[in-house]
């Protein structure tokens, strides 16, 4: 799974053809879609942290099941408990309040038959994530396997 790719048919939920409105449906996806740029992303480097990037690893069963592994509330959970966090650079912090941001975003999209979206609001969402997906992958390579660590595996006070 690309984050990229869920960027770009977010985008597209948002490109009505003759010049019309999207439809709540289109916009609702849109943010749901950003969403799971995001949480795509998280699941990524944690395969890739914990198993290994290369294809041949990707390929893998242990990688798979890594991948999958990753828990929507867990992960909030764990970019919520500040003590934890505080120990990360601002890109990741950054994307950890991104995430539960849109994370909430994407309940109310996908389960609240009364929310209503505007255009502008879920194109600027788009692009945080977008911008904030970059700088996650930017961080430094021990910082991102340190989060992987963290988010499957509970961090635990001395």
């Amino acid at each position: 799974m690309n984050p990229e790719g869920f960027i770009k048919d977010a985008r597209s939920l948002l490109q009505q053809t003759g010049g019309g409105r999207p439809s709540q449906s289109s916009l609702r996806r849109a943010v749901s879609t950003a969403y799971y740029a995001m949480f795509h992303a998280l699941a990524q480097n944690g395969a890739d942290m914990l198993v290994g990037a290369r294809p041949e690893f990707r390929t893998s069963p242990s990688w798979q099941n890594v991948y999958r592994s990753l828990e929507h509330a867990g992960a909030k959970k764990l970019f919520l408990h500040w003590t934890v966090m505080a120990h990360f650079p601002a890109a990741i912090q950054e994307f950890g309040d991104t995430f539960v941001e849109m994370q909430g975003n994407r309940h109310e999209a996908d389960y609240n038959p009364h929310a209503r979206f505007a255009k502008p609001f879920v194109m600027s969402a788009i692009d945080n994530v977008e911008r904030v997906i970059a700088g996650f992958k930017n961080a430094g390579r021990e910082d991102l396997r340190a989060l992987a660590l963290c988010i499957f595996f509970k961090p635990r006070n001395p």
